[in-house]
């Protein structure tokens, strides 16, 4: 059985959303800025542990989840990591352009769909680009407590790594694996050089652009890996296949067992607003299914599964969904809220 550790920092969680200042921003990596936030009244910080990340409400109605990158005793202040993206949305053009010391902003209270577990086995950590934010908190709180782990580190060249400058310190440098300005074959070559070399019980937590995550999950379960050793997590949602799945869409009962209500669905309505009309809240993060955060479980029913956290054993099984973009394949659909 695994547990999870404890929290960078003991404190009691809170709802309520959090009123955070810039007092720390630099450079870290090509396009990419690190901004230091923490409350203008020193107050204490909810909890969290290493593969958090935080949902931060921007100008615009723009919301977006940024994993904490904090390493052990960074205590009183959130620490993030944001790649100015070419096809930015708005979130991360806003952040590099107008966020500086002294802005304002509000966040939701940390949530974790990316757990660091415990185990009596070494631990490997693979990231790509940007994906190294919640594993570089993983790497720290390992070495930390003197676990043995190893980091596998792609990016397009060294000028586009961040936090290059820490892991190179000595007492992380002998745990970490730099891969720079690989072709899509030589990444290939080189997790499958890396995987090779490791025993098949050695847990994997991974994060990057999807086609890295698919690539090492791939790899791993043709050697060996058990599903439940292997640990992921998107910071962007996958592309769906094609439009087809959203024209299709049609209306079903939704039934919330716990809440005593019963609505419908209607196409082109999640069930987290359809839920929300009739007056139950169902906490969401990323609300694009590649956080894991609202995870709800199913009673009866045959999901239509959109997210891009549970595995295909995962799917098969039907215990659960991602109701913030998940839908339903049958008449009925009953969750366990």
């Amino acid at each position: 059985m695994t547990t999870v550790r404890e929290p960078f920092m003991t404190r009691v969680q809170s709802g309520a959303p959090l009123r955070l200042r810039v007092t720390v921003t630099r450079e870290d990596g090509r396009d990419i800025r690190v901004f230091d936030l923490c409350t203008d009244d020193a107050r204490c910080l909810p909890a969290w542990t290493p593969g958090a990340h935080i949902k931060l409400s921007l100008p615009g109605g723009l919301e977006r989840c940024y994993s904490l990158c904090n390493t052990p005793g960074d205590d009183g202040f959130y620490r993030i990591a944001v790649k100015r993206e070419a096809a930015s949305r708005g979130g991360s053009a806003w952040l590099h352009e107008q966020a500086g010391v002294g802005t304002q902003l509000i966040a939701a209270a940390p949530v974790n769909a990316f757990p660091l577990h415990d185990s009596e086995h070494p631990v490997a950590l693979f990231a790509a680009g940007i994906g190294i934010t919640p594993i570089y908190a993983m790497a720290t709180d390992l070495l930390y407590r003197g676990r043995a782990a190893q980091l596998h580190y792609f990016a397009r060249s060294v000028e586009h790594a961040a936090f290059l400058s820490s892991l190179s310190q000595p007492v992380m440098a002998g745990h970490c694996h730099f891969r720079f300005g690989l072709n899509a074959d030589e990444v290939v070559a080189a997790v499958a050089a890396r995987l090779a070399l490791l025993a098949r019980t050695t847990p994997l937590y991974i994060c990057g652009p999807a086609p890295f995550i698919a690539q090492v999950c791939e790899q791993a379960a043709q050697l060996g890996w058990r599903d439940a050793d292997v640990h992921f997590e998107l910071f962007a949602a996958t592309t769906p296949a094609s439009d087809a799945t959203v024209t299709q869409d049609r209306a079903f009962e939704l039934v919330l067992q716990r809440s005593g209500v019963q609505c419908v669905v209607q196409p082109g309505q999640s069930i987290v607003a359809a839920a929300a009309a009739a007056g139950v809240s169902i906490g969401t993060s990323c609300g694009e299914g590649f956080c894991g955060s609202c995870q709800t479980g199913v009673l009866e029913g045959v999901p239509d599964h959109r997210d891009s956290v549970l595995t295909a054993q995962e799917r098969a099984a039907n215990h659960c969904l991602m109701p913030c973009v998940s839908r339903c394949r049958s008449e009925r659909l009953v969750l366990d809220i």
